[in-house]
């Protein structure tokens, strides 16, 4: 452990026997019985996590069944960022499924569907200038297009870095994509709601009666826009890599069609299809990772696009 974590941890009164998870971004240390001490050791900035304290204090106004995140404090001590946030009840949805039965499974997925459908109720604040909540390109300004415009800037940013790789793996590329674009010039025509962005079952927290205590991680993807697109991809997060050979994907699409209706599954496609473009880089810039081969997968699945609208 470096010299300067120790120092944090012990500034801040935390052993590092308390530590609760590490991952990607964050080590993260229980203080006390209400919050939580993270953290980033060169993967993130004060800036991000100041406008994620912003973001999240905004949210507080809003009445849901489960927990946002809440940043009470962002600090930097060398070249680790801080912060101190509310620590949130439940255990991950992602750990509770390997555990029960095949037949329980469909209930949890329609608690995790209700979970997103509850989460689009929240609109964009009239103060809120942009779709995307982390721009520093500034291509989500709201003066510059609707919905459907930032989305197309969006799709030509990203298949700037995406393009060699995808030309070489995924069939008529160039018409899929010229596919999308024509879809887009529609004008947008819904409100513009929360959108997560990551919403799959490890930022699920779940309690013992399977009640969703809370939902984590806004950040890189979150935007406001169609509610849908947390609907789309939640579905093909919610099992994303067929870890239960229980054909899960197919499965919870009929419940989200029986819920919402048959009229969504175009858009759940085009949703997919569009995050499957702008996220094949995000793990590897090289697209050399499983989750690169799981965006041109979708890319290559040609009833998405006999279907996509």
């Amino acid at each position: 452990m470096s010299e300067t974590k120790q120092a944090i941890l012990q500034k801040y009164g935390v052993s590092s026997n308390e530590l609760i998870r590490k991952g990607m971004e964050a080590e993260v240390y229980a203080i006390g019985t209400d919050a939580v001490l993270k953290l980033y050791v060169g993967t993130t900035n004060f800036a991000y996590l100041a406008t994620l304290q912003n973001f999240y204090a905004s949210l507080s106004q809003f009445a849901l069944s489960y927990s946002l995140p809440y940043i009470q404090t962002v600090a930097t001590e060398g070249d680790i960022c801080i912060s101190i946030e509310r620590q949130l009840p439940g255990a991950p949805m992602s750990a509770i499924l390997p555990t029960i039965t095949k037949e329980q499974i469909d209930s949890m997925m329609r608690i995790y569907l209700n979970a997103a459908l509850e989460l689009a109720t929240i609109q964009i604040p009239s103060d809120f200038d942009r779709y995307k909540l982390f721009d520093a390109e500034g291509i989500s300004h709201r003066t510059k297009g609707d919905w459907h415009q930032f989305l197309t800037c969006y799709l030509t940013q990203k298949l700037v870095q995406v393009t060699n790789y995808l030309s070489k793996d995924v069939t008529n590329l160039a018409m899929k994509v010229q596919r999308l674009y024509t879809i887009l010039t529609q004008p947008y025509t819904g409100n513009d709601h929360l959108i997560h962005g990551d919403f799959f079952p490890g930022n699920i927290l779940i309690d013992k009666m399977q009640r969703v205590t809370a939902l984590l991680d806004f950040g890189l993807l979150t935007m406001y826009g169609d509610w849908l697109f947390d609907i789309a991809t939640g579905w093909v997060f919610f099992d994303m890599y067929d870890e239960f050979k229980a054909n899960l994907r197919e499965r919870y699409l009929s419940i989200v069609l029986e819920t919402l209706g048959k009229h969504v599954r175009g858009k759940l496609y085009r949703y997919v299809l569009f995050y499957s473009v702008i996220s094949a880089n995000t793990y590897s810039s090289i697209c050399a990772d499983g989750h690169y081969q799981w965006c041109v997968a979708n890319l290559n699945n040609q009833e998405y696009w006999n279907n996509i609208e």
